[in-house]
This record gives C-alpha cells, sequence and structure tokens, in this order.
C-alpha cells in the first residue's frame, strides 16, 4: 500500500523564467525525499488573501 506525506515548504518565489518558477528550498526538499524513495505527485501554494506562504508538496512512496 502507498505512503502518502504533504510537505509545507516555507519559500517565496525567487526566479521566474517564462513558465519556469524557481523555490529553491522547495528543489531542496523535493531532491531530499527522492533519495528515500518518494516521488512528487503534487504541488499547490499556500496562500492566504495577505500573503504568498509557501509551497505544499505531496509525495508518494509504494
Amino acid at each position: 500500500m502507498a505512503e502518502y506525506r504533504v510537505v509545507h515548504v516555507n519559500d517565496h518565489l525567487r526566479s521566474s523564467e517564462g513558465e519556469v518558477q524557481g523555490i529553491p528550498n522547495a528543489t531542496a526538499v523535493m531532491n531530499e525525499y527522492a533519495s528515500e524513495g518518494w516521488r512528487v505527485i503534487a504541488c499547490a501554494p499556500g496562500t492566504n488573501a495577505q500573503t504568498f506562504s509557501g509551497l505544499y508538496i505531496t509525495f508518494e512512496r509504494d
């Protein structure tokens, strides 16, 4: 049975080039989890009415 984990990365958009947006801490978290056998299945911005507040990343592992 698959395991799922949702991680909140508290970071802000650092760069943008066309449709590609850079959030360095999110990349580091994805690489860390990938090394443990997790794969990304979803990313969603964590927003509220006032400010951008990070990114939620959902991982899956068999």
